[in-house]
């Protein structure tokens, strides 16, 4: 017990495995019950993966921490207790797909995958540091478990136990290595970036010119958010049509509302934690002063607010047109989308650290279950099309309005 007695400094403390470690907190305390609440059992599988796979790059980002310092290899207590905290991780998350499963009914095969993929991210990590870059692809990954589970069903009970064999084979290999030149460019720009950061592959090049027109916004995140906000309508094409092939008729627009959404909470998260490096941004010749880098931040702000809207205009014609939705429900999850990402990055800006970036995505939920709860009113036909789409386009303006009002209430680095 007293190698857990460090773990809230060690884990907590630091801002990168905190992110990760907050954020599976998130989703397996506040979403995974309101996914039940709303008798979704399958969503509830999807947050609790994504807890999953969070603490999974929680013990990632510690291993790269681990082996960027040399300090760290050669104190004989220190990589034991690292250990010793990664297996409690493990070992929580785990007992939580268990009980999950066992009293709320969330399937296990959900679980037992992402834990499977987390442990085939840690070796990735282990057999070369730079690919920690791909942690957002294995969070986006977990959209595919719902076709894979109704592809190979046994996978539900072969999941959990493929994946704690992996995570025990990974024990006895990872923590007797040395230091790793690669693991400290990747701590170093995971402090700067949170980790959120893709490398220069060039099928990423059109992002540039992306990054460029988001600018000074685009700084703080890197190409990540903007290459996965134009990759959603892809994602979401594919998905559907495993799920159409699979006979399903649920069609995860709300969880694709999510992702967007999340995607201007990630954008503020990666701000905070590069916030000390604007400084040396303001010292170019490209600000006339703090309030005309805070109006250009305002601008860049309402630029990727438009590509949001695009990006889930095109995602919800996809899902719509395949599932065979009422049109209406088109206007509706743009307006949502957008009200809900504005709202985010109307507050965004007084985010100071991870703790606050983490409670942000807490407001990624009203969208959420605004889309979803209209889904399921408007196929019983039991909803106002007109209340409903007044309502979101009142508080698009709102958002808007409010957006406006936080402009220059960026803190001082």
């Amino acid at each position: 017990m007293r190698a857990l007695t460090s773990f809230w400094s060690l884990w907590c403390k630091d801002v990168g495995s905190a992110s990760f470690v907050g954020m599976g907190a998130l989703f397996a305390v506040v979403l995974v019950p309101l996914a039940l609440l709303l008798g979704k059992t399958d969503e509830a599988g999807f947050m609790l993966s994504f807890a999953i796979i969070g603490f999974s790059s929680a013990i990632a980002w510690q291993w790269n921490r681990l082996h960027a310092a040399e300090w760290s290899l050669i104190n004989p207590g220190f990589p034991a207790m690292v250990r010793q905290q990664s297996l409690a991780l493990i070992g929580a998350s785990a007992v939580l797909i268990v009980a999950s499963w066992l009293w709320l009914d969330v399937p296990l095969g959900y679980g037992g995958l992402a834990l499977l993929l987390g442990a085939g991210f840690l070796w990735l990590c282990s057999r070369r540091p730079g690919n920690f870059y791909l942690s957002m692809v294995a969070f986006f990954a977990i959209v595919l478990f719902k076709p894979l589970l109704a592809l190979a069903p046994i996978l539900n009970l072969l999941a959990l136990p493929l994946a704690l064999m992996a995570w025990i084979w990974l024990d006895a290999r990872l923590w007797r290595t040395h230091w790793q030149q690669g693991a400290v460019s990747i701590y170093c720009n995971g402090m700067t970036t949170g980790g959120f950061f893709l490398p220069n592959w060039q099928w990423l090049q059109p992002t540039r010119v992306v990054d460029a027109w988001l600018f000074p916004f685009s700084y703080f995140g890197g190409p990540a958010i903007n290459a996965f906000l134009l990759l959603i309508p892809v994602m979401a094409l594919l998905v559907s049509v495993l799920l159409k092939m699979n006979g399903s008729d649920t069609s995860f627009l709300h969880l694709w509302v999510q992702f967007a959404v999340m995607m201007s909470a990630m954008a503020h998260w990666t701000r905070t934690m590069r916030w000390h490096s604007v400084d040396s941004l303001l010292m170019l010749p490209l600000f006339s002063g703090w309030d005309d880098f805070c109006q250009r931040f305002y601008r860049a702000q309402l630029r990727f607010l438009l590509l949001t809207a695009l990006s889930m205009a095109l995602t919800a014609a996809v899902v719509i047109g395949l599932f065979a939705l009422p049109a209406w429900i088109w206007l509706l999850t743009v307006l949502a989308t957008v009200w809900g990402a504005a709202l985010i990055m109307a507050l965004g800006v007084f985010s100071r650290n991870s703790l606050h970036t983490t409670a942000l995505m807490l407001l990624m939920i009203l969208p959420l279950v605004t889309v979803d709860v209209a889904i399921r009113f408007s196929l019983k036909g039991e909803i106002d099309t007109g209340l409903w789409l007044g309502v979101n386009a009142v508080l698009v303006g709102v958002s808007l309005l409010l957006m406006r009002a936080t402009s220059g209430r960026l803190p001082r680095a």
